[in-house]
């Protein structure tokens, strides 16, 4: 349960540089990061801060209002044996590097099939590859 209260601090500290971010994928829209310093094991879980890097600043509606980003900063958890993931947490950081928008905790995400030959695939075999 601690490790969850913390959630909100350590993306405060990650944004301000105290990461150590590792490139494991590009696709048309974005390129993807995970921070090898945020990998946390419990039990089946693991958990990363994944960071998108988008080649376009993007607006979409959220929160009853447009916002524009260029970044997204989010905490994964990854259950390697049965290869499925879900997002737990997810900012939106604007051109100015400020969070525009924060989910804040989702604790009732639903678990997902990673598909292959995404940057999920990408994020889910280089994590779990650091934790064996």
């Amino acid at each position: 349960m601690r490790t969850i209260a913390a959630l909100p601090a350590l993306l405060i500290a990650l944004s301000a540089g105290a990461a150590e971010w590792v490139e494991i994928g590009t696709d048309t829209e974005a390129t993807y990061y995970v921070d090898l310093s945020s990998i946390e094991v419990e039990a089946d879980t693991v958990r990363v801060v994944k960071k998108g890097v988008y080649a376009q600043t993007l607006t979409e509606d959220l929160g009853g209002a447009r916002r524009v980003f260029k970044q997204t900063l989010g905490v994964v958890e990854l259950d390697c044996g049965r290869r499925i993931n879900r997002v737990v947490q997810i900012d939106m950081i604007g051109p100015e590097d400020e969070v525009v928008w924060s989910s804040g905790r989702m604790k009732r995400r639903m678990w997902e099939d990673v598909r292959p030959n995404t940057h999920g695939e990408a994020t889910l075999d280089f994590v779990c590859g650091k934790v064996k």
